[in-house]
């Protein structure tokens, strides 16, 4: 049937998606450059957690895997994704196991695991493996969500230093909940805290994440955690990650599907929140809160045809306003950067009271992504 109608097959039907996700592999590999020279005598455990934070784990795993000494995921099933994949590095489960069964599979497939409570420490100490599983304790220095607290610790330590089922030596790591500011007492806190809770035992120490890479050097341990600056945006309020030299990994594009005329006072979209104030060229964008771009960005950026403008009314599920007055070259078929190369996801995010983490992960299965692996490769 779809040979007589010449029909095309529902793979060629996917290049038909209008908003796509460009990621561009070189970028992802130029941002572990520099994050490696911050921290040049530091490993790195590389953050592919929720899917490389939106960009593809799979894809962004294999592009590093040569260039780092592990990665980071947050549950099981996300490291049996990379196993699967063919990843060969380390793979560390941030959240550990939940029970024996977990413990088990771990095992079996050589992944890593943290250990935050007495919980898995008895599960570790009554099941046989078939190797010492290498360990990360975690210590709770302050974010008290994962962790042993400062009194626990002692004890957490030793039963693992004695479970024959540990591999020696325990490496040591804890979290920051305020590195992003510079200024921040509590981070000091933190680092003094965790000297304090480490002090006279061996191992290997993990602290620094990616706000901790850039505003405190003296993080820079034995492990670095890089997360989103590897994805070339910052946990910064005040700064980018062009302005800081790291570049954007993701681009997400669509195009103009419709242009309209409007009079001076006709509304936009649902609830009428915008209305013209004069005569306006505005055009529609087949993108909207069904893709993942946030609702809330009423007066957003964009780039039509690569000059800015803005968003107007509010987003749809499938479709946003946009103003074309300053764009008359516009048309139906036009190319919109919603966020990426040349407008950073952090100035989009702040128009919604979001952060750039948030429109990354949002994205859904609808958007079609394009993975490049030379800059050059993406033409916007």
């Amino acid at each position: 049937m779809n040979e007589r109608l010449n029909l095309p097959s529902p793979g060629e039907v996917k290049q038909l998606s209008r908003t796509v996700v460009h990621i561009d592999l070189q970028a992802l590999h130029n941002n572990l450059l520099k994050i490696k020279s911050h921290a040049p005598n530091s490993r790195v455990l590389a953050m592919i957690k929720c899917n490389a934070y939106g960009h593809g784990a799979a894809p962004v795993a294999k592009k590093i895997e040569k260039d780092i000494n592990a990665f980071g995921v947050m549950f099981l099933k996300e490291a049996l994704e990379l196993s699967n994949a063919g990843i060969k590095k380390p793979i560390v489960i941030l959240t550990g196991f939940f029970d024996s069964e977990e413990l088990k599979m771990i095992d079996g497939f050589g992944f890593e695991s943290v250990v935050h409570n007495f919980e898995q420490i008895e599960i570790l100490e009554k099941r046989k493996l078939s190797r010492p599983l290498p360990v990360w304790l975690k210590l709770d220095t302050g974010m008290h969500r994962l962790g042993f607290q400062p009194h626990q610790v002692t004890s957490a330590y030793q039963r693992l230093m004695l479970c024959s089922s540990v591999k020696k030596p325990i490496r040591l790591m804890s979290h920051f909940s305020e590195a992003d500011d510079m200024f921040s007492g509590k981070t000091l806190q933190q680092i003094a805290c965790f000297k304090e809770m480490t002090s006279g035992f061996d191992g290997e120490y993990c602290m620094a994440n990616s706000a901790a890479i850039v505003n405190w050097p003296g993080t820079h341990l034995s492990w670095i955690r890089p997360g989103i600056l590897l994805y070339g945006a910052t946990p910064f309020g005040d700064r980018a990650g062009v302005d800081l030299g790291f570049e954007p990994v993701m681009t997400l594009s669509s195009r103009i599907i419709t242009v309209h005329e409007l009079a001076k006072g006709e509304a936009i979209g649902y609830g009428s929140i915008f209305r013209c104030p004069e005569n306006m060229r505005i055009g529609t964008i087949a993108a909207g809160y069904g893709d993942g771009y946030p609702r809330n960005t009423m007066g957003a950026p964009v780039l039509v045809d690569g000059v800015r403008t803005k968003s107007l009314g509010r987003v749809a599920m499938d479709m946003t306003g946009v103003d074309l007055s300053c764009i008359p070259s516009a048309k139906v078929g036009s190319k919109v950067i919603l966020w990426g190369r040349g407008l950073p996801a952090e100035e989009v995010a702040k128009c919604s009271g979001e952060i750039a983490y948030e429109l990354f992960c949002r994205l859904t299965a609808r958007v079609q992504y394009n993975f490049y692996q030379h800059s050059a490769d993406f033409a916007s």
